[in-house]
């Protein structure tokens, strides 16, 4: 059986490979708080339990890209909530769910749960120092553009409206920042007052969760559907802009305010992204 500590780190480990861009080895590590060694011994233990653990050409880890799904619908994520607590196994549209799912195991929609309530608790938190007008540490950011963990000193403003992301003043830089709520460690609310409000601006970010630059990009991307799946999952976003092609590809075009992932996407899924 597993214990607290080590159930929490799969569930996290199954989160961060899931989420782009690759991650190293040592970034592994720091996420999960462990030694090098024990990374490795946890994406094992993800093997063991039936996922597929990818590695690059540049040592680089992730989940097999497949195992990306479509949105669940509202009646299935009703079943969802029904299996978890009496397992309901015999209802016809388990089979529905089951197609869609690699794996509909209890360690799937736990990992989810536990995600969620944190994310939950991380919503509180901000929203209490937002009305209390007092800055808060986030703890253990993973920064998707620098591929490091590090911890941010800000003074919180709001919320994008499908709240995945916290608009904040940060001390260090000067600057308002986005920070992706599934990315955060953790938040302490300090006793420090605000002291740049003056400072802080509601931005507007793109579809990627980019700040505004002052400068827009118009792209438009052919998507495969493996393609158009891992976007809709990882960038929620970007579904309100794709659209379906008679040959079964996807055509994703907006504007952005940073090529930065653009970039990195057609880096890192070759043949299943073409610019148009």
């Amino acid at each position: 059986m597993f214990n607290q500590n080590r159930m929490m780190r799969v569930f996290k480990l199954i989160t961060l490979l899931k989420s782009f861009p690759k991650k190293t080895i040592k970034r592994i590590a720091i996420s999960l708080d462990v030694s090098e060694r024990s990374a490795y011994r946890y994406l094992d233990l993800l093997q063991e339990l039936g996922f597929e653990v990818e590695k690059d050409e540049h040592n680089k880890y992730s989940l097999k890209t497949d195992m990306m799904v479509e949105p669940f619908t509202k009646e299935e994520a009703a079943l969802i909530v029904e299996v978890l607590s009496v397992s309901a196994r015999n209802n016809p549209l388990v089979a529905s769910i089951k197609a869609k799912l690699p794996s509909m195991d209890e360690g799937n929609i736990l990992s989810n749960h536990v995600v969620a309530g944190h994310i939950g608790k991380l919503l509180t938190d901000i929203n209490e120092a937002i009305k209390e007008q007092k800055q808060v540490i986030i703890y253990k950011y993973q920064s998707a553009s620098s591929e490091t963990v590090s911890d941010r000193k800000v003074e919180p403003i709001g919320f994008t409206s499908n709240y995945q992301y916290l608009c904040a003043y940060e001390l260090e830089s000067q600057m308002n920042k986005y920070f992706k709520l599934e990315r955060m460690g953790g938040i302490e609310k300090l006793e420090e007052a605000f002291q740049y409000s003056h400072e802080h601006k509601l931005l507007n970010p793109d579809a990627f969760g980019f700040n505004e630059s002052g400068e827009k990009y118009p792209i438009k991307l052919q998507l495969s559907m493996r393609a158009q799946l891992w976007l809709r999952d990882d960038y929620p976003e970007t579904a309100n802009y794709m659209t379906e092609n008679p040959d079964g590809t996807w055509t994703l075009e907006l504007e952005v305010n940073s090529l930065e992932p653009v970039n990195r996407l057609l880096r890192s899924m070759p043949g299943e992204v073409k610019k148009l």
